[in-house]
């Protein structure tokens, strides 16, 4: 059960933007900010007693390398530039998705929500995040690493199996199917292969 006073801890690269946060949510009587600091600091983050983080990513920096030092287990709730980093955000793992200029109130409440085990998008994300599929994308929308990366998903490899295969690190793996299920605009793995086999990207 989440307590009556939540705990958050806040992750952003710009001192600045960490004291902004710290005072918007401070504004609510159920959030406590307990830990402030950089990417780089958020990997000394303990997770005990955490309940949400805040995590401001930088505009150009990959969903995933910035989520990848987040406190394991606690659900995040990301503020992005812009809301086309939606999709990208929510396959790297975060359980919230706003705007930088989302209102004060929106970020209590979705830190809230996201501390509770929901899932909180802005209504204009969410409907780019369910807009319907555009049509079957051309061989080569990927890299000829993406493609092989995309060979092992189909055998139904996971990231650190792929990694091993191609010997390179887990997290350049990671970030490999990411951009596959980006460019394929494909939900999940699974999706993703399904959608290069139609194009005929990929023989299974």
């Amino acid at each position: 059960m989440l307590a009556l006073t939540l705990a958050a801890a806040i992750v952003a690269e710009s001192a600045l933007v960490r004291s902004g946060l710290s005072s918007i949510l401070g504004t609510s009587t159920h959030i406590k900010v307990v830990m402030e600091g950089t990417p780089g600091e958020a990997k000394a983050f303990r997770a005990e007693g955490v309940d949400v983080v805040v995590c401001d990513v930088a505009d150009g920096t990959p969903g995933a390398v910035a989520l990848e030092n987040a406190p394991k287990g606690i659900p995040i709730l990301a503020l992005v530039g812009s809301k086309d980093r939606t999709r990208e955000m929510v396959r790297a793992g975060a359980r919230g998705v706003l705007t930088r200029d989302a209102a004060g109130e929106r970020l209590c409440a979705a830190s809230i929500a996201v501390a509770a085990g929901l899932c909180t998008l802005d209504d204009q994300t969410l409907a780019g995040l369910v807009s319907p599929k555009s049509g079957s994308p051309s061989a080569d929308v990927l890299t000829p690493r993406e493609h092989e990366v995309l060979e092992l998903l189909a055998e139904g490899l996971s990231n650190k199996l792929i990694a091993l295969r191609l010997e390179i690190s887990e997290h350049t793996a990671k970030f490999h199917v990411n951009s596959i299920l980006d460019k394929l605009e494909a939900d999940t793995r699974t999706d993703a292969v399904v959608r290069a086999a139609r194009s005929g990207m990929l023989t299974i």
